[in-house]
């Protein structure tokens, strides 16, 4: 697959945002972005077919998040 360049414009604080989780993930940023736009694209797919996506805090608990995308 043939790679396209782009150019990216973040505030100081995005980017410091992008930069700690890359940090943390042992990744880059190009890697971040990557892996963003692939968690994007299966949000958009769930959405187009009616799926919800539930977050629970921990094991077990009874709290569960709702999350919904429009």
């Amino acid at each position: 697959m043939k790679h396209q360049r782009m150019t990216l414009s973040l505030d100081a604080g995005e980017m410091a945002e992008l930069e700690q989780i890359a940090e943390r993930g042992n990744s880059n940023k190009t890697e971040v972005i990557r892996r963003a736009i692939r968690i994007y694209m299966l949000l958009e797919q769930m959405r187009a077919e009616g799926k919800e996506l539930h977050v629970q805090d921990q094991p077990g608990s009874r709290q569960i998040e709702r999350l919904v995308f429009v």
